[in-house]
């Protein structure tokens, strides 16, 4: 599954994010209450972190725009956690197989030293990661079991794709389409992620609309 998560201040202190500082200086204090659910500065700067981290990306260059994503996620996670009374926890042989995706993506599967110090330079623990994807896990699994029944791609709707989307786009690169029936299960499936996508962003509208998000940090509003 693609990854459909993507799913911010400056006042009074600051957060030292730098390439060569291990561990952010933060001073604690509350930002916002979701749900009556505390959101603070803290809260907010290990989610920068992990996602940094995730998106191989220096800490260095988060911007203040990536603050305000990171704060938005926190939100949404605060919002789902409601909604996931009884969700059944992450396996362990699910939380191996994430992490060892991300040692992949960073070209660290066997390099156990230098997949440490990366995880020092973000100033993030192994309990701490493993923590974060389990709630990654149980946080997508969710919204899977959530959204997916919603989702239908009739017949009709893999012709005109084929027809309409696939085959001039393949023409025009100066190559001859395969015969719509061997693709059906492919179209179908890219049909599906895309609607999935579009149901999942109305449903977390529809969340965020009925809950209580008090923001007590200026640059979020």
């Amino acid at each position: 599954m693609t990854a459909r998560r993507k799913f911010a201040w400056g006042v009074l202190f600051t957060v030292l994010l730098s390439l060569g500082a291990a561990q952010a200086e933060v001073v604690d204090r509350l930002i916002a209450v979701v749900n009556k659910h505390p959101v603070t500065w803290s809260d907010l700067d290990g989610q920068m972190r992990f996602e940094a981290f995730e998106e191989r990306r220096a800490l260095s260059a988060l911007s203040a725009a990536d603050r305000h994503a990171a704060f938005e996620h926190l939100v949404q996670a605060c919002i789902l956690r409601d909604q996931m009374q009884g969700t059944a926890p992450a396996r362990e042989d699910e939380i191996d197989a994430r992490i060892g995706e991300l040692r992949a993506a960073w070209q660290m599967e066997k390099d156990d030293s230098g997949w440490r110090a990366t995880m020092v330079r973000y100033g993030i623990g192994g309990a701490e990661l493993r923590r974060l994807v389990a709630g990654q896990i149980e946080t997508l699994k969710f919204i899977e079991f959530r959204v997916r029944p919603l989702v239908r791609v009739s017949r009709e709707e893999v012709d005109q794709y084929y027809t309409q989307q696939l085959v001039p786009q393949v023409v025009a690169q100066g190559n001859k389409p395969e015969p719509e029936e061997t693709l059906v299960h492919q179209i179908r499936e890219l049909l599906a992620e895309q609607k999935m996508n579009q149901e999942i962003d109305k449903w977390l509208q529809s969340l965020r609309a009925q809950s209580s998000v008090q923001v007590l940090w200026s640059e979020a509003k």
